[in-house]
């Protein structure tokens, strides 16, 4: 597994995440799952109310928890349908294929790793970026920049984000930060926001993160629960800024709810977002782009 990451972080950083990409990316998850068929699964108590959970586990070492009804584990199948999202074919699948394809292929990496190494939380989350960042290159068809010039008079500098995506001149700009989880953390996304608003005009950036899930475990007595705070993203979406749709593989049900509460931010399935006539599709024939 390792030289297989090794060898897509050099074609990432070189060329991006085009078919090169692609064919790095097939031959990581095929590697992970390798890294799992040694494993045993291992059930979890899950305090989630509808969601069961279970752990690849071998030796000593334990993976984060993974949804079982997210997870395919026939990730052979999963993998093809991610790789025809790579090649542009996601308005093929419906929303529920869409998100259990993608967490699978994400979540075979990350547990691979987890799995593979001692404390690691910076691959995973490499790799699940590099995932999202490539499905949603293939969607707009637009490569990615990874910094944004803030100007402010005398004063200038360079504001790293994780992904934009610009889709030309008077044309929607996505802002596409990318998380393993966020909890407290999530603040760090309307603040990005709020910079973007005061640079270059509310409106001009469209934030649109993706997140893997909210879940935690707990390693003695192995219960999973969800950390959520709703009500701090409902002040953030007022006092801050205005994210645009917030994305998620493993969906809380506490975050699906604010789709339809005041300040309203949109949540949604990563299935929701890109399949044919989801959110996406919705801007993009809104901007004259579909």
């Amino acid at each position: 597994m390792k030289s297989a990451y090794e060898a897509l972080k050099k074609v990432v950083n070189r060329s991006g995440f085009g078919p090169e990409c692609h064919v790095l990316i097939k031959k990581l998850v095929k590697a992970s799952a390798e890294e799992l068929s040694r494993c045993k699964r291992l059930h979890l108590v899950s305090k989630v109310a509808g969601k069961s959970y279970f752990a690849f586990e071998r030796s000593k070492r334990r993976s984060r928890p993974v949804n079982a009804e997210l997870f395919d584990a026939r990730s052979t199948k999963a993998l093809e349908m991610f790789q025809g999202i790579l090649e542009g074919n996601r308005r093929e699948f419906a929303s529920v294929e869409i998100t259990r394809s993608i967490y699978t292929v994400a979540m075979t990496c990350c547990a691979g790793r987890d799995v593979a190494s001692d404390g690691d939380q910076k691959t995973p989350g490499t790799i699940f970026e590099w995932l999202c960042a490539a499905a949603v290159q293939a969607a707009l068809n637009v490569t990615p920049k990874r910094s944004l010039s803030v100007l402010n008079l005398d004063l200038k500098g360079e504001l790293p984000t994780d992904f934009v995506f610009d889709l030309g001149v008077e044309k929607p700009k996505f802002h596409l930060p990318v998380k393993t989880s966020t909890r407290e953390r999530i603040i760090q996304v309307w603040a990005h926001q709020r910079v973007l608003d005061g640079v270059y005009g509310v409106g001009r950036f469209l934030a649109m993160p993706i997140i893997l899930t909210e879940t935690k475990l707990d390693a003695k007595k192995l219960e999973v629960v969800e950390i959520c705070l709703p009500w701090q993203w409902r002040l953030y979406q007022m006092h801050i800024a205005n994210l645009w749709n917030v994305c998620y593989l493993d969906a809380p049900a506490a975050y699906l709810e604010l789709d339809a509460k005041f300040p309203r931010i949109g949540v949604a399935t990563i299935g929701d977002v890109l399949k044919k006539g989801g959110r996406l599709d919705a801007l993009l024939k809104l901007h004259s782009l579909l």
